[in-house]
C-alpha cells in the first residue's frame, strides 16, 4: 500500500535526509522545551510535561530566537493552517517575548528571518484525507503490534493524517517559492517526538523518540543525500545557530552535525519523567547499535493509567480487554507486566522492535556496562538542574490531567527556517 506524500518527498529529493535522528524526549513539552534551548529537558528543569511548577531557565541560558534577534532576526512562531495565529510554544519554563510574530512576512523587509511553523497533522485527533482515503484491509502494521482489525483501522487514520501533513508542507513550500526565498532559506523538517501509538510516544523505544529529518539547503548542500549518522534535536538549534555565522553559546549540549564545523555523535540520549498522570523516571542511551534503558522507577508498570491514551488510544483499551481474556499472545504480552526491569538492553540490529532484553545475557555484560556508566556519568552533569515535583504537584498533576485531554494539541511536525539574506 502506498502512502502518499509527494512534498515530504520532494523534500528529501532536494535536501539531506537524516535515518537516525531522534527527539531528547518522547512527548512534546519535554522535547520542545529542548530544542528550543540547546539544552536537555533536565538541565532546564523541563521534564516533566507541561510542568505545573515552571520556573525561569538557569542563570545564564537562553532561548535560541534571543540569539537569532541579537543578529538581527526576525523570529516567529506560527501555525501552518493559519500564519496569523501562533504556533504551538508548550515551553515547561517562564520567559517572555521568544517570538516577535506568527509570520515570516511580517518581518521589515530584507531582514533575515528564523520562523517556527507548527503543523498539527498527524497529532491525535486524526485527520481524514478525503482525497486518498486508505483502507484498513490494506495496511500493514509494524511487527510490534498485533495483527488487530481495530489497530489496523486506527493505523490506517494514522497514515491518512500524515498525508494530510505532507498537504500542509507543500504548502508552506510553495508559500516560501511564491515569496521568493526558497533559494537562500535553510528548512529543517522533523517531528517533536515519536509515533502517537502505544508503546512509542511517552516511551524511550525507537517507536517513541526516532523521528523523521530533512534539511535543504540549495546550492548548498548536495540534494538527494542519506545520512545513518546519529544526530539529537538538540543538535538542530547549535546547527541553525553556526549555518547561521552568529557564535553558539558556550553551553549548548548539542553539536553541529551540518557544514564545515559538523561533528558525530556518539551517543544520543533520551529522558522521559511525569507525563499527565503517569509519573515515570526513565533514561536512554544509545550508541547507533545498541541501546540501554535505565527505568528508575521499574515499580510501575508499562501500562500505568494515562488518561490521555485511555482516551486517545484504541490500543491501551484493547490491550487491557485481550490481556484479560488471555488472548494477548507474546511478545505483546510483555508490555502488561505488574513492574519492570531496571535495566533493558536491545541490539537495534538485530532487534529493532526491542522485544529481546539482553540486560542478563552474559554475553553482553562488557556492553551493558559501558553504556550504563555512560549514562550514569553523564546524568550527574544534566540533571543537576532538575527539579523533582513533590507529592502534592503530582496530585494536582492527575486531578487535571482529563482536563488536558480536552485541550487541542497540536504537534508533532515542525519546520524552522532558519536563515534568510535578501
Amino acid at each position: 500500500m502506498e502512502v502518499k506524500t509527494p512534498n515530504i518527498d520532494r523534500l528529501a529529493k532536494q535536501g539531506v535526509l537524516y535515518k537516525r535522528a531522534y527527539a531528547t524526549a518522547p512527548i512534546c513539552s519535554a522535547s520542545r522545551s529542548s530544542m528550543i534551548t540547546g539544552m536537555y529537558p533536565t538541565s532546564v528543569n523541563s521534564q516533566d510535561h507541561r510542568t505545573i511548577n515552571m520556573t525561569p531557565l538557569p542563570d545564564g541560558i537562553e532561548p535560541i530566537t534571543t540569539y537569532f534577534r541579537r543578529a538581527g532576526y526576525f523570529c516567529s512562531n506560527g501555525n501552518s493552517h493559519n500564519m496569523s495565529r501562533g504556533g504551538k510554544g508548550d515551553f515547561n519554563f517562564l520567559a517572555d517575548n521568544i517570538f516577535d510574530g506568527t509570520d515570516w512576512r511580517q518581518r521589515k523587509e530584507g531582514q533575515p528571518f528564523f520562523a517556527q511553523v507548527q503543523i498539527h497533522e498527524p497529532h491525535r485527533d486524526f485527520v481524514k484525507d478525503k482525497e486518498h482515503p486508505i483502507s484498513a484491509d490494506n495496511v500493514t502494521l509494524p511487527a510490534c503490534y498485533p495483527n488487530h482489525p481495530l489497530l489496523r483501522a486506527d493505523w490506517a487514520m494514522y497514515l491518512e493524517s500524515v498525508q494530510a501533513c505532507d498537504k500542509q508542507v507543500g504548502i508552506i513550500l510553495d508559500r516560501l517559492e511564491k515569496d521568493g526565498l526558497a533559494e537562500n532559506t535553510i528548512v529543517f523538517f522533523f517531528g517533536d517526538n515519536g509515533r502517537p501509538h502505544l508503546r512509542d510516544k511517552q516511551f524511550l523505544y525507537e517507536g517513541g523518540l526516532q523521528v523523521p529529518l530533512i534539511v535543504r539547503y540549495p546550492n548548498h548542500f548536495k540534494p538527494k543525500v542519506v545520512k545513518k549518522e546519529l544526530v539529537s534535536l538538540i543538535d538542530v538549534s547549535a546547527t541553525s545557530l553556526d549555518l547561521a555565522e552568529i557564535k553558539l553559546p558556550n553551553y549548548l549540549q548539542g553539536n553541529i552535525f551540518l557544514g564545515k564545523k559538523a561533528s558525530k555523535r556518539e551517543f544520543v540520549y533520551g529522558f522521559r519523567d511525569r507525563a499527565g498522570d503517569a509519573v515515570e523516571n526513565m533514561r536512554s542511551i544509545c550508541n547507533g547499535r545498541y541501546k540501554l534503558i535505565w527505568n528508575r522507577t521499574p515499580d510501575r508498570p508499562w501500562m500505568q493509567l494515562s488518561s490521555y491514551k485511555k482516551a486517545q488510544y484504541p490500543a491501551f483499551s484493547l490491550y487491557n480487554v485481550l490481556y484479560k481474556k488471555g488472548e494477548l499472545a507474546a511478545p505483546f504480552n510483555q508490555f502488561m507486566v505488574a513492574t519492570k526491569p531496571e535495566i533493558e538492553l536491545f541490539d537495534l540490529k538485530k532487534d529493532l522492535l526491542e522485544f529481546n532484553n539482553l540486560a542478563d545475557s552474559k554475553k553482553y555484560q562488557k556492553i551493558k556496562d559501558q553504556l550504563f556508566q555512560e549514562i550514569s556519568t553523564q546524568m550527574v552533569a544534566f540533571e543537576k538542574n532538575r527539579i523533582p515535583e513533590g507529592e502534592k504537584t503530582i496530585e494536582k498533576a492527575k486531578a487535571s490531567s482529563f482536563k488536558v485531554l480536552c485541550r487541542k494539541n497540536k504537534n508533532t511536525q515542525s519546520i524552522i527556517y532558519s536563515r534568510h539574506y535578501c
